[in-house]
């Protein structure tokens, strides 16, 4: 039955399945998908853009108590990580399979980098 109904279709004139014919403009088809590729990146930078600045559109609005305040990589899987919580800052020691709390700063130093901290408090230890 099936190749019957396959024959009887293949011989019937192509005008029957056609369209009307019209001419294809690749030129104008190329340039609305170039403009419409253009808006939708451009889409995409400025919700980067904004997210960078400060409008956070993809992050939930609750307070966060842990912050990642700066992750400096050891080489391989290892990095040393300062976190604060809750004011209080840990520098922590992350490998492939633990982490381990390193050093708990006392008080919370308002200015100052994580190098200029870590310098102070070798500096002290010698």
């Amino acid at each position: 039955m099936a190749r019957a109904l396959f024959i009887f279709f293949m011989l019937l004139p192509s005008r029957l399945w056609a369209a009307s014919p019209e001419p294809v403009d690749f030129f104008s088809s190329g340039v609305k998908l170039f403009v419409g590729m253009a808006v939708v990146i451009g889409i995409m930078l400025l919700i980067h853009v904004l997210n960078r600045k400060g409008f956070k559109f993809l992050e939930s609005r609750q307070s966060r108590r842990i912050k990642i305040v700066e992750t400096r990589p050891m080489g391989g899987r290892k990095s040393l990580c300062l976190v604060e919580i809750e004011g209080e800052r840990l520098l922590l020691g992350v490998g492939n399979d633990r982490v381990n709390m390193l050093y708990h700063f006392n008080g919370t130093p308002d200015a100052g980098c994580f190098e200029d901290e870590l310098q102070a408090r070798v500096e002290a230890e010698k």
